[in-house]
Parts: structure tokens; sequence; C-alpha cells
């Protein structure tokens, strides 16, 4: 509710101020305080002219390094606003384009599967020498590794590791490159299972797609609730009434059958290992 001086709350100047910086995040003005250079008059709040056209300033050269990040550093082609083509390099970030990236950096094979994440830092295997395993359009910075069972899985950007660390879990495993990723791992493979946090994501999907209530017209809308020692809990409608159990022992069954789904699409050059992990190591070092 504005006062009759123009402020929330009918505060005056001295007590907006106060309420404005004193709590423990100050707000700001385009990251700054100015609020001492307001200046009440004619019923009105003023900022010197010379302060508004600095703030006019700024934006204008955010604006412009916005448009520049978005240019393609080897081609010159217009990329995403928000900066998709970022990518990291020995000089410092640069903006290329996906075709760019490929050209620029080696794509990942799978040929270092099986090996054990503590060998690749024991042998500074550089990450950066190839594209990103997953998106395939930057240029990867880190060996994502499978915590539970130690192998290294394959090459990633800082910005696909956050996502398959930090991701809801029913949403990547609707995208396949994100599913491959997590399956470089040769003991998921050979066991035919994924890390402990998809496996309510897996028989999440497989009640979307299976679920049904007589001949209820309303169509499923399945949350996970939670998840115990028995099994995991799903609700199966928004209202929250219709529960269901998918117990431990059926979701490890599950993970099975989608795994074997996923490893049946795959081409037949990445069902089988590449060359001998450690040669390609011997290579490198």
């Amino acid at each position: 509710m504005i006062g009759e001086n123009g402020l929330p709350g009918g505060l005056d100047r001295v007590e907006f101020v106060s309420a404005r910086t004193n709590g423990r995040r100050s707000v700001s003005i385009a990251g700054t305080l100015p609020l001492r250079l307001l200046t009440h008059a004619e019923e009105k709040w003023w900022l010197p002219r010379a302060y508004y056209a600095l703030l006019d300033q700024a934006g204008q050269v955010e604006k412009n390094l916005f448009a520049r990040a978005r240019i393609c550093s080897r081609c010159g082609a217009q990329g995403p606003y928000l900066g998709g083509w970022r990518t990291p390099t020995t000089s410092g970030y640069v903006t290329m384009c996906p075709p760019c990236s490929g050209a620029e950096f080696t794509p990942y094979t799978g040929h270092l599967r099986g090996v054990a994440y503590g060998q690749m830092r024991a042998r500074k295997l550089r990450a950066d020498d190839y594209l990103c395993r997953v998106c395939q359009s930057s240029r990867a910075s880190v060996w994502d590794h499978c915590h539970e069972h130690d192998p290294v899985r394959s090459p990633v950007c800082a910005s696909c590791n956050t996502i398959e660390g930090m991701g809801t879990p029913e949403h990547l495993l609707r995208r396949e490159e994100v599913v491959a990723h997590l399956l470089e791992c040769g003991r998921c493979r050979s066991e035919r299972t994924l890390p402990p946090r998809f496996h309510a994501a897996v028989a999440q999907l497989h009640l979307e797609a299976e679920a049904r209530h007589a001949s209820c017209p309303v169509q499923l809308h399945v949350r996970h609730q939670d998840t115990t020692q028995a099994g995991h809990v799903f609700d199966l409608h928004w209202t929250k009434k219709w529960r269901q159990e998918v117990p431990a022992v059926e979701a490890h069954e599950l993970v099975r059958v989608f795994v074997d789904q996923v490893l049946a699409a795959e081409p037949p050059e990445a069902r089988v290992p590449g060359p001998r992990a450690a040669s390609d190591m011997d290579a490198r070092t």
C-alpha cells in the first residue's frame, strides 16, 4: 500500500531507508545503494540527473555484454540469449557454437570405460581435451564418475555435471543422452542397474505408463511421496487420496528392465568397450 508521501506502507524517508538497509539482505538498485541520493520535493522522489544517466549507461553496457556473449568466436553465428554456448578454454571462457565445439574438442567414445576414478586423477588425464559427453555442445571440464561403484563415466561440462547431480531424476531419465552417460559405468551396465536415486524415478515412469483405476477418465498425476526400506510410495492423483507403493524388490526389477531396454537400443559399436583403457592412458601420459 502506497502512503500519501509516495512510499510503501505510509513510511517517511527515514523509515523507508531503515527498512530497506537494516535487514539481513540490503535491497539495492542496479547493484548499488543510492538511497541517500533520493530527494523528496513537489510530492515526488527525485534522483540526481547524473546518477540517473549512470544507471542507464550501466544497463546499456550489460546489454552489450550479453549481445557479445551470444556470438560464436569461431564462425560468428548468434547463439541463445542466456549464453548457452559459453565454454571454458585455457585462456578463459569463450562463446563457441556446437559445430565449432565439435570440431575443436575430441568426442568421447567410451574408450576409458571401466577405469577407476582414482586412476584418472593419479594419471592427470585432462577432461578438457574432450567435448562434453552429455550436451555434445560445450567443452568438458571434469571427469564424472559413479559414486556407487567408482568407475569413471565420461567427461562433462560444469553445467551438465550440476544437472546430473542435482536435477530431478524423473526428468533426467527422459533424456537419452543422460541415461547413456549414467551407463558409462561398467558395473552399472553389467549389473543392469542405475544409481539408487534413480530407482524411484524408474518406478514413477512405470506407473505413469501402466497404472490404471478402472474406467476413471482422470489423467494420472504421479508424484513420488516417500521412500522407505520397504519401497517407494507415490500419489497417483492430485487429491492425494489415491496412493500406491512399489516394493523395493519390484523397483529393482523395473530398473533392470529399463536398463535392458536402453542397452538393447544401443548401436552395436556402443555395446562393448573400446580399446583397452590402460593402453590409452599410457599413450596420453
